[in-house]
């Protein structure tokens, strides 16, 4: 929502202990019976460093997750400069701002990887990428697809990272929940009463 408290964004590594706090809030309220997660990018990666510790979920939707923060990184890097920097100054550089943001946000950036959760993930997943995506190329969810641990389908869908997702993809996540989340017996206990 963008409400939570603190003064860095850490792109996953202190959000999914926010993920898991909703989820402990919806499974005490009473009123859920299966939760799934929808991210994209950030939020995509989120769901997945949280999901390998959380067996209560039933399914994820990943759209445009990273591998790994690193990796991103220096990808982005190379993007926004032509790959003008030499490799060794990209490294010496990502050092320096780790450093910076382990003393000032008290994490490690080079620990926010997706990729390192991956295998263990055991929950129904969905990935997705947008073939044009030059901000978190396709690369990325392929990848955590074929890593993954548990049954997962990959859809390549139209546009770039944040182009509207098409129909065909919207249908293909609401069948996709339908199943997981086990609507049909909900629908079926609804019509007995």
């Amino acid at each position: 929502s963008g409400l939570s408290d603190g003064t860095y964004l850490s792109l996953g590594h202190f959000e999914r202990d926010d993920l898991e706090t909703v989820i402990t809030h919806l499974r005490a309220s009473g009123g859920v019976s299966c939760i799934g997660l929808w991210g994209r990018s950030m939020g995509a990666s989120t769901a997945l460093l949280h999901a390998d510790r959380d067996p209560s979920i039933a399914g994820l939707v990943l759209d445009s997750p990273f591998t790994d923060l690193k990796k991103l990184c220096e990808e982005l890097v190379n993007k926004y400069t032509n790959s003008q920097v030499p490799s060794f100054l990209v490294r010496l550089l990502l050092e320096m701002v780790r450093s910076s943001i382990s003393h000032n946000a008290d994490f490690d950036i080079f620990e926010v990887s997706p990729k390192e959760h991956a295998p263990s993930g055991f929950a129904p997943t969905l990935f997705a990428a947008a073939r044009n995506d030059t901000f978190v190329k396709p690369s990325h969810a392929q990848e955590l697809h074929k890593l993954y641990g548990g049954q997962s389908e990959f859809l390549m869908i139209d546009g770039d990272h944040n182009s509207p997702r098409s129909r065909f993809f919207m249908d293909s996540v609401a069948i996709f929940f339908f199943n997981v989340l086990q609507c049909e017996k909900l629908t079926q206990m609804a019509s007995k009463d």
